[in-house]
């Protein structure tokens, strides 16, 4: 039975247990899980754990995340990404480099997060965002995350794109929001990728498309073994 670890480049538009669904039907397996979900909007490295790997999936999701995303300032959406419906708009303050990049670096260390409303969180069964769209949003408790460094990348107003790494559980979305309102404004994630999680990176995944069209042979070559935490280091 094909057993493994396989890193797959999620394309924007899809969710996480499409990827899965992908995978399951070219295996013909119904075994096989992931370490960690990305939002529709975001891309990127999706490790997804096939057969007997699937029983290391708890010990994998705890490993660090970095991510590169681009933050719109001045408005503000429901779900705290492009794709959510604007409920909220304000001035963007005159805003320089230097003072943006001190802003990331006073977010590096532990900091306390809400999971958003449209987030996966499961609450009595079913994701949060399930609840928030039926009318019925629910209370989670705040959770504590770190974010072990910050990098801006450029500065095009109203946006910037930075680089975060971050501990496992980390909400961009909630992250952008606290950005903004330390630099007087408020903000949503335009865009993100997800670069690297723990020691598996973008150049070591595969393509949505070539999981459609690769051989059997080819995807079971693709197979890595599962390595634990305990036994690898992770990506700064």
């Amino acid at each position: 039975m094909p057993d493994g670890l396989l890193v797959v480049n999620k394309a924007r538009g899809l969710t996480s247990h499409d990827v899965v669904q992908i995978v399951r039907r070219r295996f013909g397996l119904r075994r096989v899980g992931h370490t960690g979900t990305l939002d529709p909007i975001a891309e990127g490295v999706l490790v997804v754990l096939v057969g007997a790997a699937t029983r290391h999936q708890q010990a994998l999701q705890s490993q660090r995340k970095v991510y590169e995303t681009a933050i719109q300032l001045g408005t503000q959406t429901d779900t705290g990404d492009a794709w959510g419906r604007v409920v909220r708009t304000a001035s963007v303050p005159p805003l320089t480099v230097p003072q943006i990049a001190d802003v990331l670096r006073s977010c590096v260390g532990r900091l306390t997060q809400t999971p958003p409303a449209f987030s996966a969180v499961k609450v009595q069964g079913r994701p949060l965002y399930w609840w928030t769209r039926h009318g019925m949003p629910k209370a989670v408790q705040p959770r504590t995350v770190e974010i072990l460094a910050i990098e801006l990348l450029e500065w095009t107003p109203p946006c910037f794109t930075c680089r975060i790494t971050c501990s496992s559980g980390t909400y961009v979305r909630t992250l952008a929001e606290e950005f903004a309102a330390r630099l007087g404004t408020i903000g949503h994630v335009k865009g993100l990728v997800r670069l690297a999680v723990g020691p598996w990176g973008l150049t070591q995944a595969v393509a949505v498309p070539w999981l459609h069209t690769a051989s059997d042979e080819e995807l079971r070559g693709a197979l890595q073994p599962v390595v634990l935490p305990d036994a690898c280091a992770s990506r700064p």
